[in-house]
């Protein structure tokens, strides 16, 4: 991992790329919802990728982690230090509170970048996860690149989109429905693009031949190894 001095006292960043969720405001309120309405999934999807990658020690990346809910969750169920990586400044100060809070410093690191140029060196990384996040990566092909390219010799990649069961899923979309219809058609939208047939042939464009996706009450999730 390549490190650089330290440009914020509260906050340890590393390689700065890119500015979404700028503003404070807009980000704390999809935090609240984070914090709140989807608190009960991230344990769950914590243990279901732990489980399914048999990835329990050495070192981990979050690509695209947000307020850092799923990268604490992994962390409190495992070994595993785990790098929180974002290309929002305003999402990893959000981020760092909660780290605090949940007494996980030396754990859980956050990281500013980019995924589609991750700061971290070849083969350096155990396990790569991500929750969401590839709905909105510019270049999929690009990015499953650099995440081969940063996992070790037997590392795994999980990425991929769910609620980590069908209780869950139903209780979500009926909070999330009842601040209107652009949770759920925004969710359909967002599988609708990232289709197990574009997935297919972005991880071919990728030349990452060696994965499996799955597709369960858990979500839609690609599994890449290396």
């Amino acid at each position: 991992m390549h490190t650089q001095e330290v440009t914020n006292s509260d906050i340890p960043v590393i390689q700065k790329s890119g500015n979404h969720f700028s503003n404070e405001q807009e980000t704390r309120g999809f935090d609240m919802i984070a914090s709140t309405i989807f608190s009960p999934i991230y344990p769950v999807i914590a243990g279901q990728i732990l489980e399914r990658t048999e990835k329990r020690t050495g070192v981990a990346l979050d690509a695209g982690t947000g307020p850092a809910h799923l990268s604490v969750a992994v962390a409190k169920q495992s070994e595993l230090k785990v790098f929180a990586l974002d290309s929002s400044p305003t999402m990893l100060k959000i981020a760092w509170e909660h780290i605090v809070t949940e007494d996980l410093v030396q754990r859980v690191v956050p990281v500013l970048g980019d995924v589609h140029s991750i700061p971290c060196e070849d083969g350096t990384i155990d396990l790569v996860f991500s929750r969401g996040s590839w709905f909105f990566w510019e270049e999929l092909y690009q990015a499953f690149q650099e995440i081969y390219r940063v996992l070790t010799p037997g590392g795994i990649a999980y990425i991929g989109g769910g609620f980590g069961n069908q209780k869950l899923k139903a209780e979500i979309f009926h909070k999330m429905n009842d601040k209107g219809p652009e949770f759920e058609n925004g969710v359909k939208e967002r599988l609708a693009r990232n289709s197990p047939e574009r997935i297919r042939t972005e991880l071919d464009k990728a030349g990452i031949r060696s994965y499996d996706l799955i597709q369960d009450e858990s979500g839609f999730w690609a599994v890449m190894k290396k």
